[in-house]
């Protein structure tokens, strides 16, 4: 029997760009929507060029991928979603949730949440200045220091015509360390006008199994560093399979794809290493028994020590 959930990949900056996602559609799949790396708008008005490389239709499926953006300004965010629509695009997702130190302080990400009437002025410009047949779906923490601002800002979020509202049950100074706050999902499940989307410390298909069994009224999942490090997880779920472990040949040919991709494009060894060794922070979960190997890899300098050390591995 075939899962009839939905399950959405979570946008992770440096980790998750087009050459991870269709790579990761490629060999792995079960996924219904791919969401991007956040793209921040601003007044020159212009995507730089790795901002539209990830969004170009030509790297992406326009029917799965969802552009992300990020900014405080309803004039540079209405021009972004008109060329994002443009494009082909149906949906554009706004992000509420960011917890980073750095854009939270220039009041963007989690950070707005914390301005309440900010973030209902913007809102009401977006909503009301819209011109392009576009869903507009959002991101949110619960607010910034005390989940009990959630009240307030789900008030906002319930004026507009959100088109999925994905909610991390965490605020921003929780980052990813704190426990989630499931109440407060509870909460929006009683009072959110939105259709609503869980995001948060999914991991396994016992995690999945038992959120949509806790919450039988959502549709979907949000889902970020659990599927890095377990590609095969949505697919295992939509399948009925709850094998739960990583099938380490085709994991092998994944990497080998995404290593040859990155070499092609990316100049020198260092920043190819870098991207490579951005997803053993995941990976490397997968293999327990394995760290002085994890160790070599992390510091390795040429792409060909690299190699060896996971030829080693795997």
């Amino acid at each position: 029997m075939t899962n009839t959930k939905k399950i959405y990949l979570a946008p992770l900056e440096g980790v998750t760009d087009s050459i991870f996602r269709k790579t990761f559609a490629k060999y792995y799949g079960g996924i219904d929507k791919y969401y991007t790396p956040f793209i921040s708008p601003n007044s020159t008005f212009k995507f730089t060029t790795r901002e539209f490389k990830d969004i170009n239709p030509d790297n992406n499926d326009i029917n799965t991928t969802v552009p992300q953006l990020l900014t405080n300004n309803a004039e540079h965010f209405l021009w972004a979603v008109h060329e994002i629509s443009a494009l082909g695009f149906k949906e554009i997702n706004f992000n509420l949730g960011c917890p980073s130190g750095t854009v939270v302080a220039k009041k963007k990400g989690s950070g707005l949440l914390y301005y309440p009437e900010d973030l209902d002025n913007m809102l009401y410009e977006v909503f009301s200045g819209l011109k392009d047949d576009v869903a507009i779906s959002i991101k949110t923490r619960l607010g910034k220091v005390e989940p009990e601002e959630f009240y307030e800002i789900l008030d906002i979020y319930n004026k507009y015509p959100i088109s999925e509202l994905t909610i991390h049950p965490r605020v921003q100074k929780d980052f990813y360390r704190e426990p989630i706050h499931p109440e407060f999902f509870e909460y929006a499940i009683e009072h959110a006008n939105a259709p609503l989307v869980f995001n948060g410390e999914i991991k396994t298909i016992s995690n999945i199994e038992n959120t949509f069994r806790k919450y039988p009224s959502i549709n979907a999942l949000m889902i970020g560093r659990g599927l890095i490090a377990n590609p095969s997880l949505a697919f295992e779920y939509k399948e009925s399979l709850a094998v739960n472990s990583l099938d380490l040949a085709k994991f092998k040919s994944f990497h080998d794809d995404l290593l040859s991709q990155y070499t092609a494009i990316l100049s020198g060894e260092k920043p190819v290493l870098h991207r490579m060794k951005e997803f053993w922070v995941y990976w490397e979960c997968n293999f327990p028994e394995q760290d002085k190997i994890i160790k070599k890899i992390r510091k390795s300098n040429r792409i060909e020590e690299y190699k060896s050390y996971m030829s080693s591995l795997i």
